[in-house]
This record gives C-alpha cells, structure tokens and sequence, in this order.
C-alpha cells in the first residue's frame, strides 16, 4: 500500500503538470495572442529590456478604433515593436517578424504558440496576408513596420511594394503611429544603448469605412506622408555620452569631402575620414557642428554621389557564405564571391553559382560591418566580407537606389 501511495504522489502530479501544460499551450487559444505562450514571450522581454527608455504615449487617436486594426509605424531602432507594444499591450497585438528571429529553437516554439506572423524580409510570400487576415478575424491588432528593415540613417524609408493594396483588402481600421527618439538611443549602426526620451504617437486613423473610397496609390500616399519622419529633427533630448561617433562608418561608408570609400571611421565624438584627414563633431543633440549637420545629411549626400555612379558601379566582395535551413541549423559553409551591377546581383563559389536581378530586390537586409543577407526558396543565405566589411552598407543602398529609379521606394 505504501508504495501505491509513493506512486501516486510522484506520478499523479507529473500527469496534473502534463495536463495543466497541454491546455495552457495547446487549448482554446494556442497559436494566437491569447496564448499563455505570448505571455512568456513578452515576460522574457520586458526582463530584458528592463532597463531601457520608458516611452511617453500620444496614444488618444486611439479611442477611435475598433477592434481588430493594423498599426503601421516607422522603424527607428531595435526596441520600436517593444515600444509600440506597451502602448497597446491591453489589447494583445501580434507583430509582424523576421522569420529569421522564430528559427531559433526556443523562441521558435514560443513564437508558433503565441501565433507569431513572420516573413521572410525583403521576399514576396503570399502566406504573410493570409497570416494578417487569420489573425484578424480572431479580433487581434497587427503591428507591422513597412519600410521592411531598421533606417540606416535615422529617416523613414517607405517600401511602396509593402502594400496599400493588401491593407485595404483586409477591410479593418489602420492606426499609423510614429516613434520618435528612439534612433539615437539604439540606432542600426550602435551596439551600446543610450538613455533617451522616446515618444509613440498616433499620428492618424483611417477607418474601415473611409478605406471603401480611397484607391490603393491614394492609400499609399497618405501612409507615406503620415509616416515620414527624420530623427534629426527631435531635439528634445541631449547625449553627453563621449563614444557617440563609435560605429558610424557602418552606414556613412564614404567620405563626402574627397569621395573616398571605406575610409571613414567614428572616434570618440568624432567622425573621421583616414584619407583627406577632415574631422567632424557631434554635438549634444547628435548633429554636426558644420555641414552636412546630420546623419540623415552626410547619408543623403553619400546617397547623391552614389546616384551619379550608378549605370557604372561594379560591386564586388570576397566573401564567407553561411546558409540557414527553416529548422534554424547551417546546411552550408564555404567561401565565394559576390558581384552586383545595376541589373544583377550574382555569387559564385567551388559548389554553386546564381544570378538573381537586382529588380526582384525589394530591399536588401544587411547588419552593419558585418553581413548582407536573402532568402533562397527556404534557405536563408549570409553572406560576410572578407575585407572592408563597412561595405555591406553600400550595396544596400545601391539596390535602394535602383529601385527609387524603377518607382519602388518613395
């Protein structure tokens, strides 16, 4: 009898536990927000993110909206869908993710019960709108930031092909919002976060109702005038930090003043170019003491310079190639090297060889001094310089310039 007992009381709470894990994970609102999986998720961040910037809310447009709606809002830093959510958190938004962030294996299994809608960035899928509408009819928000990737220079940059058609299709009120302040505490190019005063305001609500009268190319419009925003012009906030120039060569990869690539570097609190040796300063408020002035200037300079090179400019990289499979695991390692033109953007290695035009590119996704990146059917491809690993930043903007050219970035 007593060994029944032992039993019992080792096995009957195992077989409570099982239970009680099966109806929390898989019951009545497994794969969506209302999942206990979402709760963890957003638990773990927030003891991640504990310490950063709480956001101020302009949040009162919100009185006007029913229930499910799609927020769109701009891209500033690596903490934005973590910003926008608090705002509202009440209501259990799902947000639309990189599928790269759900291959990893434990935040995988979290993010297929709590529902999470991915995509595969800068690729055209049609189970991305599905995911939208499903998750709509449940009565759940979708957060989705268009421009597809964070701003390399603190501006917004709309990515037309992200779709006014598909938002007016899926006949629900659209919120669009605005984060401010958030580049300089934790831009692209940044490792460190900085403190800052950070604000999300809803900026205008478009309802189910007015969406009947308006075209997609009016839609667009007005998503693209609502949402542009330059992180120059918030100056309600100062930096005393002394490291604030440390990393910026990653997006302002080339000189303005002699035209020099891949010589800039930030020191301190300045930012340097190693060939003619001209020097500038950023002040408190994150802008230069002399002309350009700001990030968004220097970059839009680099930007105009490059335009005037562009029938002409051959790219090309050494680089290390690694491809991840849709379980999260490396399928393939080598090196190879990659070359990109106005009209192709081709990899060559020992094991494989492809051409991919450059006018399939909606964008293209790189992480600075470091890494391009795209998706080959399933596999997602890495691709690593061997040398002058700032010039990620440049073929980025390059496709950024052609499609501006064909009319697909306004």
């Amino acid at each position: 009898m007593k060994y029944f007992i032992l039993i019992l009381s080792v096995i009957l709470p195992a077989v409570l536990g099982a239970i009680v894990i099966y109806r929390i994970f898989y019951g009545k609102y497994d794969k969506s927000p209302g999942s206990f999986a979402y709760t963890v998720f957003f638990v773990l961040l927030k003891a991640v993110f504990f310490r950063r910037s709480k956001p101020e809310f302009d949040d009162k447009l919100m009185d006007e909206v029913s229930l499910p709606y799609i927020l769109l809002v701009n891209h500033e830093s690596y903490e934005d869908f973590f910003y926008v959510w608090q705002m509202i958190k009440k209501h259990r938004p799902n947000i639309l993710i990189n599928e790269y962030y759900t291959r990893i294996p434990f935040l995988h299994f979290l993010a297929v019960h709590a529902g999470a809608l991915t995509k595969k960035i800068f690729t055209r899928e049609m189970n991305t709108g599905m995911g939208i509408y499903r998750m709509l009819k449940k009565g759940y928000p979708v957060i989705i930031f268009p421009e597809g990737r964070l701003t390399p220079d603190g501006r917004t940059t709309r990515i037309a092909e992200s779709g006014a058609g598909l938002y007016r299709r899926l006949k629900s009120d659209i919120v669009l919002a605005a984060v401010e302040g958030a580049y300089y505490a934790h831009p692209k190019w940044r490792k460190k976060y900085y403190k800052s005063k950070i604000k999300v305001s809803v900026k205008r609500v478009i309802h189910r109702d007015e969406l009947k009268s308006m075209t997609d190319e009016e839609l667009e419009s007005v998503i693209i005038r609502t949402l542009k925003n330059d992180a120059s012009d918030y100056g309600l906030f100062r930096y005393g930090e002394k490291d604030k120039a440390v990393g910026l060569e990653g997006v302002l990869f080339r000189c303005v003043f002699c035209n020099t690539r891949y010589r800039t570097r930030g020191e301190g609190n300045e930012f340097v170019c190693n060939a003619c040796r001209r020097k500038l300063t950023l002040d408190e408020r994150y802008h230069f003491t002399e002309w350009p002035y700001t990030i968004s200037g220097y970059y839009e300079a680099i930007a105009e310079a490059e335009k005037k090179e562009a029938d002409e400019l051959q790219l090309r990289m050494d680089v290390r190639l690694k491809v991840i499979g849709k379980n999260g695991l490396v399928v393939k390692k080598e090196s190879g090297e990659c070359r990109m033109d106005k009209s192709v953007f081709s990899y060559r290695s020992e094991t494989e060889e492809f051409v991919i035009p450059v006018a399939d590119f909606p964008g293209l996704a790189y992480s600075c001094k470091k890494e391009i990146e795209l998706y080959r059917g399933e596999n997602q491809y890495f691709f690593y310089p061997e040398n002058d690993v700032v010039q990620v930043a440049e073929w980025a903007l390059f496709v950024d310039l052609i499609a501006e050219r064909r009319g697909g970035i306004k």
